[in-house]
């Protein structure tokens, strides 16, 4: 994005600008002096960025720590290509009763040929609400965010006359994609663009239309080379792979993602880690029945929450402390549960080392024909 000065009118949208705008969602709009009283209401994405105070318009989410947000957000205030792009219908929704953590921002850029609007979702907060969704992905069918994120769209829809392209980074990107799957053909055939960047997939199928081709041509899902979350119920293999600069868990964060001019740097397939990673998750999800898995989750949330923390930023700042408090014999949960945590990181723990097991066994015969995997790796006939 420093590099690029070109308008959108000069140079078209691309997967890059995506995940700019799908960062952007991240921003907390209302600490924002300028933003309009009206949702409907527009203001200059250049004005917000100039008038507000970086921290508060960070905080709570890892931009608010991560080294090159200044860099970012000097870059945006100094583009070129940004200079036009107008903020609106900012909604933000957090609510501990229903586990329920939604937030969304209209950004509307000018065309060649007139105006787009991106609808861009937000992924996961700091929250404990915001963590608890996106493992409910494991046992729901749908979860508050995802109708939010419907009725987000078809709202905007109805009020914007131009494309529309919806996208998220992390469970934003799987929003991005249920809303897509879910409002009406109106608003659907005015898509031009559906971009999930390692946001998971679903549980179930939002819709028929996860089969029509029309979905298939609109959907751009990337994932960084070493991903874990975005692989999480990813049964498709429709998915790019993007070269970061960092390592393991952290190239997760869009800053370390590598570009390569208007598009991103890829290779053809996910590090052997992440691979290992997926196919043991997958394995221990598959051996779970959705009670099982909720109950799982639910316990486990009880545990944070008898730290008193209200977020994950709160639970590190005694990081140790809290930790007893997890572990330690204070906790409410009744033995039978304490017992049920245990055995469930049990049974991971034993797929994990089944796994191991199976990447180090020989390798199969060379005169075996191969087939490829949804992985883009190779596999014996006997795999």
């Amino acid at each position: 994005m420093a590099k690029e000065q070109r308008t959108f009118a000069e140079s078209p949208f691309n997967p890059v600008d995506s995940l700019v705008f799908a960062t952007l969602a991240y921003l907390n709009y209302e600490t924002a002096p300028c933003m309009p009283a009206s949702p409907d209401g527009s203001v200059l994405l250049h004005d917000v960025v100039m008038l507000s105070d970086w921290k508060a318009l960070t905080a709570s989410s890892w931009m608010e720590d991560a080294k090159d947000t200044r860099a970012f957000l000097h870059v945006l205030s100094a583009s070129r290509r940004m200079r036009d792009v107008r903020v609106s219908f900012y909604a933000n929704e957090v609510s501990e009763a229903v586990e329920k953590q939604f937030s969304a921002v209209t950004l509307a850029f000018p065309t060649a040929d007139g105006e787009t609007a991106y609808l861009a979702f937000r992924g996961t907060d700091g929250s404990f609400a915001g963590w608890k969704e996106d493992f409910n992905l494991c046992f729901k069918s749908v979860i508050p965010s995802q109708r939010a994120a419907t009725a987000y769209a078809s709202g905007v829809a109805s009020a914007f006359g131009g494309p529309l392209v919806l996208g998220g980074h992390s469970k934003g990107g799987n929003l991005a994609e249920y809303a897509a799957l879910t409002v009406d053909e109106g608003a659907f055939s005015r898509l031009a663009g559906v971009y999930n960047h390692d946001g998971p997939s679903f549980l179930d199928d939002p819709s028929p239309r996860i089969d029509d081709a029309r979905f298939a041509a609109l959907l751009h899902k990337t994932v960084p080379e070493s991903s874990a979350f975005g692989m999480i119920l990813e049964r498709r293999a429709d998915y790019r792979v993007v070269v970061s600069s960092a390592l393991s868990v952290f190239q997760h964060e869009p800053f370390t993602w590598q570009t390569d001019g208007d598009d991103f740097l890829y290779q053809d397939a996910l590090n052997p880690s992440a691979v290992f990673f997926d196919e043991a998750l997958d394995t221990w999800l598959r051996s779970k029945t959705p009670e099982e898995r909720e109950r799982f989750i639910d316990a486990i949330y009880e545990l944070f929450a008898a730290t008193e923390a209200n977020s994950w930023a709160e639970f590190q700042e005694q990081l140790f402390a809290n930790t007893r408090v997890m572990l330690g014999k204070g906790t409410k949960l009744d033995a039978e549960t304490k017992s049920f945590i245990w055995q469930t990181l049990g049974s991971l723990g034993g797929i994990l080392k089944n796994e191991t097991i199976k990447r180090f066994k020989p390798a199969p015969p060379t005169w075996l024909p191969r087939r490829r995997n949804r992985y883009g790796q190779g596999k014996g006939n006997g795999a």
